[in-house]
């Protein structure tokens, strides 16, 4: 009888321990189970936005956004640090390696955007449009004849042709028609003798190209005294005098930094005594790679032709004219006899003259229409020295500066 009690407990333990393997086994009755191994998302795509843009010649804009795709319906935003771009056209527009598109002329380009993630590389396409707009022209006209303490004891007077030479120089270039357009200045400003204080001066600067961009064009012309000091040219506002601090004038610097504010091409004439030092040592020679500049790198070297690009994409550009070299003082004529003609500065003289302020244009050489920079060099080269040999008993030594030399910008149309 306990045998067989025995032998049915035995059984019954036996079927339970199968019915428990079973269950484990087929993954029944809340038993542990094993998981399948799960795969890595990978990268599907990215897209970029925009996917087209437009902008004008010198605009900069950022692309927007990378988005990335993967596998598992997951995605992410990508900095535009962590992705390549290359351009099919880069003298259309070009791209920097943070997203950065720049206009560089007019036309369509493709912008490839490639981001990877480990072995898995996906690419997108932003396409660019830059348009080149109509060019803006305008002018600030500065001369100093009467300086409030002037004359004094030690030799200082007043200069009488600057008011009429603005007066010229504004007239000659509201004649001026620009292009397909025949686009005329938009705005001729001027300052003269008590108002051309140095702030008035430099506020005058910010104030006239405060809308300026980089496909216009700005013109500032000085005529009035100058000195050089240490090594430095300086332009002479209205209330300096003989013991006024060099912080009262206008040195080479501070004349650059207002002009450099100003996107787009800067078209500069100085007619006044050392004014050649704002191109250079004034020598001979002109100087117009950077080797030779850095050459000059203790002295006072051509600070406009140093205003290269200030950040990836962007460029200054300057055109440049002066009446003598940094060494020479520059002449001014006034009439023997009062009424016979208004007194005038050589330099700007000769510069009218040869861009249409009598109806003509001498300078413009091969009648093309347009007086270039280097047109408008030689022609006030030989004018100032026809005028020497005219007048014999006066010495007229003055050799006017250019930069660039050789330049086919046109600073005078018609």
């Amino acid at each position: 009888m306990h045998c067989q009690i025995l032998t049915r407990k035995i059984f019954l333990i036996l079927t339970m321990v199968l019915l428990l393997t079973l269950l484990i086994i087929s993954g029944c009755g809340g038993g542990p189970s094993t998981a399948p191994p799960v795969s890595p998302a990978s990268l599907t795509g990215i897209i970029v936005q925009p996917d087209t843009t437009d902008l004008e010649v010198g605009e900069l804009k950022y692309i927007n956004s990378v988005t990335a795709y993967y596998s598992d319906s997951s995605i992410a935003n990508i900095p535009l640090g962590n992705c390549t771009y290359s351009s099919d056209n880069p003298s259309c527009a070009n791209v920097n390696p943070s997203g950065l598109i720049a206009g560089i002329s007019a036309g369509t380009t493709i912008i490839l955007i490639t981001y990877t993630e480990g072995t898995i590389s996906k690419t997108d396409t932003v396409e660019v449009t830059v348009t080149q707009n109509e060019a803006v022209y305008r002018a600030y006209c500065v001369g100093v004849g009467d300086y409030i303490y002037f004359p004094d004891s030690y030799g200082n007077t007043d200069l009488t042709g600057p008011p009429y030479d603005v007066n010229r120089i504004c007239y000659t270039l509201n004649k001026c028609r620009f292009g397909p357009a025949n686009t005329e200045f938009s705005e001729i400003r001027y300052t003269t003798d008590w108002s051309a204080t140095k702030s008035n001066i430099l506020q005058g600067i910010a104030s006239v190209f405060s809308e300026a961009d980089y496909n216009d064009v700005s013109y500032f012309y000085f005529t009035g005294h100058g000195i050089w000091v240490n090594n430095i040219s300086y332009l002479c506002p209205t209330e300096v005098n003989y013991f006024s601090p060099l912080t009262t004038y206008i040195s080479i610097n501070e004349l650059e930094a207002a002009l450099s504010a100003i996107p787009g091409t800067k078209v500069v004439f100085l007619d006044s005594c050392h004014s050649g030092g704002f191109i250079g040592k004034g020598r001979e020679k002109i100087i117009v790679s950077r080797e030779e500049l850095e050459s000059f790198n203790n002295e006072v070297i051509n600070i406009f032709s140093q205003a290269e690009s200030k950040g990836l994409l962007t460029t200054n550009e300057y055109i440049v004219l002066t009446s003598c070299h940094y060494y020479q003082e520059c002449m001014e004529l006034a009439p023997l006899t009062p009424g016979d003609f208004d007194p005038f500065g050589v330099f700007t003289m000769a510069l009218c003259t040869g861009c249409g302020y009598y109806g003509s244009y001498p300078a413009d050489t091969n009648l093309d229409t347009w007086v270039s920079l280097q047109e408008a060099y030689l022609y006030v080269k030989s004018y100032v020295a026809e005028l020497d040999a005219q007048l014999p008993d006066i010495s007229i030594t003055q050799n006017v500066q250019v930069y660039p030399y050789n330049s086919t910008f046109t600073i005078a149309e018609y």
